[in-house]
């Protein structure tokens, strides 16, 4: 089996030295390290990594720009925040960029290794401080349908239908609500079909309409923005 090829992307050497020694002795390859957003998308494509370990918090292009860079030119490449933020909002903008998992830096090297692992792997995984914040995410969702078009939907196809109006994609929603992609795909055929509608823009213009979707908290100016 081919050895985990992981890029480091932190602007702390110290920090990234700690991640190559914890990650090489596990077995794991560090192909590159990356100090800025910038610097780890150009290297995330000249390396092929297979997981790219991610502070969200760097000079220049932050983490989050850089992991949705990442996500959307290489889907296949996994992208694990390794931040010492927790709150729900910058939880909740790294899985609407495309994170995979999510780990705290005050955790030991053992959950760092576990999630590069697991994202490796095809998981997704939010380790101990941050699992509950994603139960709390899912606790946003509206339970019930609001207008009639809806009234057919079960509870899976609404929470899909709200977490497209806040503006997830289908493998963040699939992430969120640990389902597979194909099935998050199918359920949104089926939403089509219920609802008679034909594009996901009239998906999303309906769920909004309905008063589904949760605003995303303003930032100050350079901090983490929501996606448009």
């Amino acid at each position: 089996m081919n050895p985990i090829r992981v890029l480091i992307a932190e602007d702390e050497p110290v920090a990234r030295q700690g991640m190559r020694v914890w990650l090489a002795e596990s077995g794991i390859q560090v192909v590159a390290e990356a100090d800025t957003g910038v610097q780890a998308v150009e290297l995330a494509q000249s390396h092929h990594v297979d997981v790219v370990v991610m502070d969200l918090n760097m000079p220049g292009q932050d983490g989050i720009t850089a992991t949705r860079e990442i996500r959307r030119t290489w889907p296949h490449t996994k992208v694990l925040a390794f931040t010492s933020f927790s709150d729900i909002r910058h939880l909740r903008a790294a899985v609407r960029a495309g994170v995979h998992g999510f780990v705290l830096k005050d955790r030991e090297s053992d959950a760092l290794v576990r999630t590069v692992r697991a994202l490796a792997g095809g998981e997704a995984h939010f380790g101990p401080g941050t699992a509950d914040r994603v139960v709390a995410l899912l606790q946003e969702i509206p339970e019930q349908p609001r207008p009639s078009a809806l009234q057919d939907l079960s509870t899976t196809p609404l929470r899909i239908l709200s977490l497209m109006a806040d503006g997830y994609d289908d493998p963040a929603i699939a992430r969120l609500l640990f389902l597979q992609l194909k099935t998050v795909r199918s359920r949104v055929s089926e939403i089509k079909e219920t609802t008679s509608l034909r594009t996901r823009a009239e998906l999303i213009a309906l769920a909004q309409r309905a008063g589904m979707g949760t605003p995303f908290p303003s930032t100050p100016a350079g901090d983490v923005q929501s996606p448009s």
